[in-house]
Formats: structure tokens, sequence, C-alpha cells
């Protein structure tokens, strides 16, 4: 085999959960591999006392009775240990995970040298839409069987490890050189080995090493009207279902040059990959996006990294990105990015961008809002009150107005940046510890003034004071440290502020303002020419987003292409039907819930994986990109299953989806933290802010339909309370006049007191 030289183990686990000592290994596998060739191939199923949730059942395929007669981890622990060699090289894919996992069975790996071929995969493979061990194994055309089994996934893992190895083997002699010299200084592991790569032949870099390009939307070639409102007044203008609508306000400004068009949009990254900019378009690159050259270079002169941060200076030098985006950067390398080597809005890299700005800035949400409440910002000297600020997927302002005016600490971002920092590091854990102390195993806290009134507190809050005089410390930890201690101080008890642990364990301490409204409206719209790209028939269901003291007028001048999707809304049909017998070509289904979605994928995986049709369900089947690669590469009929939030994100071609099924209305969940304290500024928060919201996101749905469905693409709408509600009829009317399905929508007066007269007036 083409593999590396030197004693490896190529391990993996089946386990019943994520959480060592709390969930169990189920099967364990591994292949030890000696002077390139097997020496020893190990497979066991392990009896636990525990049952085996019915997900991981379907997912690893092993069932309770399989376990019967099968030995406990305790028969063989020291027979894993014996076979696998205490001078092999550990090798796995998230090799992280199984490591943990082994630890909580009482096999300490922690000190063994390792490698994880997911990291190295991205290292080599900058192509990939994912690295999950499924879809590279489909790409790459690895032996990855038994499927969904421990030996399986093993063999799958080494021939990924001997693709991975080929393609360093290309490498140039300069590469190889640099990156013994940064290994050197890395994990034992990954030292080991790129201590084995041999010299390379070569002077160029291989073909491989580039980034591909990007998928762009075609241009209507369509001029829209543009109109510069004067300052107090929002221009509001309503947006079609047409993918290029955005593409041509663009061209449009870009071919203005009376006046300098700052166009906002929620996310800026995904804006830039789909659309054609002219060249006189400036993107306005966010700082968390940027990379701080000078941080670059405190990064490479410390004494050693950690295994993330030398394969992300890797990737730096091979793929030279500005911005994150611009290489593969992968898992724990984000942390270091956001931890070490983002930008703040003081350092210098992110200043020069607004040297010399042409007649169109494209920016997103959080930066413009940043703007306007920074007096002493650096944008402040380019943008004036002459210019035309646009607003894109303004119905989405009040989301990113909570993060532009928020504070925001992720843990995991402050572990990479206290890596090498003892001071930092006893911070982080006593944070943590607080952390758990006050929320209960729940996954959302609102911090209580009990909770801020404690020694704990105190205590966190004089060692912040002290870190923040540390003058080496990074602007980025700089930063998270003042959303840390903005979130222990009183001040935080006035504004929205909680605890948030996510599933896959990762914690975030956040704090928004009660309302975001007022603060727009003093520091946007009355200072500003604006103009608000929203939903149609939206302009009086802003409130959280346009103060009830701001003035607006209806943009009735712009014109666009109006594109019909064709929509229905049929009687006595289930999600469950639909999955059960798809239709022809690739579906998406929008479910409520994820445990509606692993109901779909308990019930429905095993029958259709045996009738040849791929089911892919959002948590069951990987993060975003993963699914989206394996949604584009499966065979029709393929079904992907995800909630109405994610969907709203996807970046899929042109032409892919051809049936969009709405199975459940996306109201927001009561129990969202901003939500829940928002819905108290009305009367009847139903009317008020939640009905509002959920047309609001139904049309962005649909916009995004439109992008990415098929010419003869359909949506169908099969929640049961939109025949069973009394405001079902008005989603069904609403989508119906933005699908084009009819002209018009007749006016209806309630009788029923709960709807103000004027409500639905207002949306048609």
């Amino acid at each position: 085999m083409n593999l590396p030289d030197i004693p490896l183990v190529i391990l993996d686990t089946e386990t019943t959960g994520f959480i060592p000592r709390v969930n169990r290994i189920i099967e364990y596998a591994h292949i030890v591999v000696r002077n390139t060739e097997i020496t020893d191939e190990y497979e066991q199923l392990i009896t636990i006392p525990d049952d085996i949730p019915q997900a991981v059942q379907i997912i690893t395929r092993i069932r309770p009775d399989a376990l019967n007669g099968q030995p406990t981890f305790d028969n063989i622990r020291n027979r894993i240990i014996t076979k696998m060699g205490s001078d092999t090289l550990i090798v796995g894919q998230n090799v992280g995970f199984d490591i943990r996992m082994l630890g909580g069975e009482d096999i300490d790996l922690s000190g063994r040298p390792w490698i994880d071929t997911s990291m190295l995969a991205s290292l080599v493979f900058p192509e990939l839409e994912s690295y999950s061990l499924g879809y590279v194994s489909t790409v790459l055309n690895l032996n990855h069987a038994p499927v969904h089994r421990a030996l399986g996934d093993v063999r799958a893992t080494m021939e990924l490890l001997e693709k991975c190895w080929e393609r360093l083997l290309e490498l140039p002699k300069d590469a190889v050189t640099d990156i013994k010299n940064v290994m050197s200084k890395s994990s034992e592991g990954y030292d080991m080995l790129f201590a084995a790569l041999p010299e390379g032949k070569n002077d160029t870099n291989p073909s491989w090493m580039k980034m591909p390009a990007k998928r762009k939307v075609e241009s209507a070639q369509q001029k829209v009207n543009l109109r510069k409102p004067t300052i107090g007044i929002v221009d509001l203008i309503e947006e079609p279902l047409d993918p290029a609508f955005l593409q041509s306000v663009i061209d449009t400004a870009a071919a203005d040059n009376e006046t300098v068009h700052w166009i906002a949009v929620k996310n800026l990254t995904a804006t830039v990959k789909r659309l054609q900019l002219p060249e006189n378009v400036r993107v306005l690159q966010p700082p968390f996006l940027l990379l701080d050259d000078q941080e670059v270079d405190s990064l490479r002169s410390q004494d050693s990294y950690t295994a993330d941060e030398a394969t992300l200076l890797t990737k730096l030098d091979w793929y030279h990105p500005s911005v994150i985006d611009e290489a593969p950067v992968h898992g724990g390398e984000k942390a270091v990015w956001g931890g070490k080597l983002a930008c703040t809005d003081q350092s210098q890299s992110y200043i020069d961008q607004f040297h010399d700005l042409p007649s169109v800035v494209l920016l997103d949400h959080r930066q413009l809002l940043a703007f306007v409440d920074d007096p002493t910002h650096a944008a402040h000297g380019a943008l004036s009150s002459d210019a035309h600020i646009i607003v894109d997927d303004a119905s989405m302002l009040e989301d990113t107005a909570n993060k532009a005016y928020g504070y925001y600490c992720g843990l995991n971002d402050l572990r990479a940046a206290a890596e090498g920092n003892a001071a930092l590091t006893k911070f982080a854990d006593l944070l943590q510890i607080w952390i758990e102390k006050i929320r209960h195993d729940q996954d959302m806290r609102f911090i209580a003034p009990s909770d801020l009134d404690s020694p704990e507190v105190n205590a966190l809050q004089k060692h912040t004071e002290e870190l923040l005089k540390d003058s080496t410390l990074r602007p980025q930890t700089i930063r998270l440290l003042k959303a840390i201690y903005a979130c222990l101080t009183p001040e935080a008890l006035q504004r929205i502020t909680w605890i948030e642990t996510r599933q896959d364990g990762s914690q975030f301490l956040q704090s928004v303002p009660e309302s975001v409204a007022e603060l727009m409206k003093e520091q946007l719209y009355d200072v500003y020419p604006v103009s608000m790209i929203i939903p149609p028939k939206s302009g009086d269901q802003l409130q959280e987003i346009l103060h009830r003291g701001t003035q607006k007028s209806l943009n009735t001048v712009m014109q666009s292409r109006q594109i019909r999707t064709p929509i229905v809304f049929p009687e006595n049909i289930r999600g469950s039907k639909v999955i059960a017998d798809p239709p022809d070509g690739k579906t998406i289904i929008l479910a409520g819930s994820r445990r509606i979605i692993e109901e779909y994928f308990v019930k429905y995986t095993e029958d259709l994986e045996e009738r040849g049709i791929t089911l892919i369900c959002q948590n069951f089947s990987g993060g975003q990109n993963r699914m989206q690669a394996e949604f584009l590469a499966a065979q029709a009929p393929v079904v992907w299953v995800i909630t109405p939030w994610m969907f709203e994100g996807l970046e899929l071609p042109l032409g892919t989806v051809d049936h969009l099924i709405v199975d459940a209305l996306p109201f927001d969940n009561p129990s969202s933290p901003v939500f829940g304290k928002r819905a108290e500024h009305f009367d009847n928060a139903f009317i008020g802010y939640s009905m509002p919201r959920l047309l609001q996101r139904l049309f962005r749905i649909l916009r995004t339909f439109r992008r990415i469905a098929g010419t003869d693409a359909d949506v169908a709408v099969i929640d049961s309370r939109i025949l069973e509600k009394k405001y079902g009829e008005i989603v069904q009317r609403y989508m119906q006049s933005v699908c084009k399905e009819i002209d018009t929508v007749p006016q209806k007066e309630f009788q029923n007191s709960d709807y103000p007269e004027n409500w639905q007036m207002n949306l048609f």
C-alpha cells in the first residue's frame, strides 16, 4: 500500500452517543499496518448494560440482539491495548472523538501520537464539498464496506490516508521543506507523519493546490429603477422571486456615478460567491472573516503549535487566503482563526479596505450597524450622509442587529485563544465551571440577578479586568473578554442575556438589547438615505425593525421580472406519506423540529435504502456542507429532510431541486430567548409579531427555492393548520400571491376581535 513507512493503527468506534462514560462503545475495530503491510485486523461487538437508541440502531445497523453473548469492554480492554501496539501512530476520521470515547472506557490514549484523516483530506483535497467519510468514500471511490460498521469505516479511513499520502508525495521540494518545519513544531503525530515524507521531486505546485471556482448567478441583464430617498423617510422596495434581482440592483447601482451606494446583505460570503460583481464594487469583509497579517506573523513566531494551528498555517501558505472561505478551513481550525487570526475593527488589514472606495460598497448587515453605532469607526471617514444605503433582506435585519448591537463569546474560541497562556486558560476553566453550575443542564438559560450576585462572578469580573490590562493579548482575545465582561455586569440584566449550549456541546455567552428598532432609527434612518428590500406586503409588519415613529414610503417604480412558482395546498397529505412514497426527482421536506426529523429517520431510512432511494436527514447525516454535497451527488429519487431555518441558508446550483414540501409552518420557537422577550412588546404577540415573522420567513423560503429550483419545480404546503386554523387562509393567499398563482388577493373582513381591523388590509 502507498502509505507512510511508520507503524500505524487505524481505528474506529461505534457508540450510543457523544459523551464519554455517559454513552458507551458498542463496537470497536482497528487495522495495524507495519512496513506498509497489514499485520492485524480486529473487530469486536461489545455488550453494554444500556439500551441502544433507535437512531443509533439505524445509523450503525447494530441491534440489541446482536450484542447478546458479546464480551463487555472490561473483557477486551487489555486485548485491544496489546493488539494496537504501543509504538503505533493512531489514525482515525475525526479521531479525537474516538480517543475521548475510548478514554471513557478506561483506555487512555491522550498521550499517544495521532493524526486526523478528515483534517488531512481538507489539506490536500480543497475541491471537496465535505470531508465526511461517507462523502469522500463516494467521491474518491474508497472501499467502505461494510457500510455503517466500525471495520468498514476503518478500511475507508485507511484508503483515505493512502489518497492523502499520494497527493502529499506530489508536493514540490520547497513545500515539503516548509511543511516539515511547521509540523516539527506541532503535535507528535503530525511530526511523525511529515517526517516520513520524502523530499519533493518537482519544482512546481500540483494542479490540485488551488481552491475551486464558485458558482455564479447568471445576470438578467436588467436594470431596475433606484431612487435615493429623503433622510428620515425609509424607502421600501418589495422583492420579487427573481434569483437575479439583487444582481440587477448591484448592476444598476454600479452604473450610477452620481451616488455612492452602500448595499448591505445578510450573508456576505454567500452573496459574493453567488453574484458577478462589476469592477467598481468594493466588498468590505467583516473583521471576523478577514485575516490579520500581523497576527499570522505572531502565530508563526510561537515555539510550538497545536495540530489545528499547524494545519491552518500550512493552508495559509498554500492557498494564500485573505478571507476564511478562500481556504479549506476545517474543524478546529475555525476556532484558531476566530480566536487568534481574525481581524478586529482596529486591525490595519481591516481599516485598509476603506481607502479609495468606489461608487458601490457591498457589506453585511452587522458591519453597517457597527459603523453607525461607533462614531470612532474607520468607516465614518467614508460613509457620509450623502451616501445611499440599500438594505437587502431587510426582514432579517432584526436578527443581525441583535448580533451587531450585542455581545457574543464562543467558549471554543476562548479556548483556542488561551493556548499557551496559563492565566487565560485558568480563566476559561473558571468560566466553564460557573456556566455549568448555573445552567443546571439546560440548553438555554437566562442570566438572572441571583446568578450575578455571587463570589464566583465577582472573581470572574476581577480576573477579566486584570486580563484586559495585559497588552500582550491579541485583539481577538480582548474582544472575547469584553463580551464576557458585558455579560457579567449588572447592566446585562437590562438586556436579554443568556447561556446557550448547542447539540455538539459548544457553549456561548450572549447578550442583546431589549429593542433594536429604536437604535436603528436614531443611528441609521434619521441620519442617512435608506432603502430597504422587503418581502411583499410586509411594510407595516416590521415593528421590531422599523420603529413606530419611523416614516416610510413604498417604492412603486421598481421593476423586475415576475417569476411564477407553482404552489399547491393538498389535503390529507403528511410528511410521512411523502417520505414513504417520494416523488420522482429531488425533494426537500421542511420539518418543524429535530424530533420529527428523528422520527422520519428511524422509521424510513432502511426501507428507502432497500428500494435504492436516498434519505438525508438533518442531525443524522452530518453538517450542512456534507448534506448539500450528498444531495448533489445522489441519484434521484432522493429526499432531504431539514428545518426551514437551515433551508434558508442553502447554497445549491440552480436546477438542483424538483419539489419543496413544507411539512410544518415555520413559526418561531416561543422558547427562543430573544423571540420570547420581544413578544412582550405586543398586546397580541401572535398577531403583531409571530404571524408577520412567519410570512416573512415563508417568502424567504420561496426565494431560496426559486434560486435552486429546476424549471418545472413545484411547492406543496401540507401543514394541516392551513385548513384547520383561522389564520390558514391568510398564509395560503399570501404564498399564492407571492408565487403569482393569483394576480390579486381579495380583501376579507374578519369579525373576530382578535384581528385588528387593518391588519389583513396591510398584508394585502
